[in-house]
């Protein structure tokens, strides 16, 4: 859905990808999409908690990532 520029740790740049889950499934009436939960990832595929607008934390580390963009 997008991308953030993020800072970590002593100032280490880190891209923070946010996606959306999708389910597609067929009915009599054609295609139904059913949108679901919001998520994020890191571009080296980390997941991420948000914990407010500018702030996000690796959840394996518990790095916090400063959004810079």
């Amino acid at each position: 859905m997008s991308n953030m520029s993020c800072r970590g740790d002593a100032d280490r740049p880190v891209e923070v990808i946010q996606y959306r889950h999708i389910a597609i499934s067929k009915s009599e009436r054609g295609e139904r999409r059913r949108v679901g939960a919001i998520g994020w990832r890191t571009s080296d595929d980390e997941p991420v908690r948000q914990i407010d607008r500018d702030l996000y934390q690796i959840v394996s580390s518990e790095e916090l990532l400063e959004r810079v963009d």
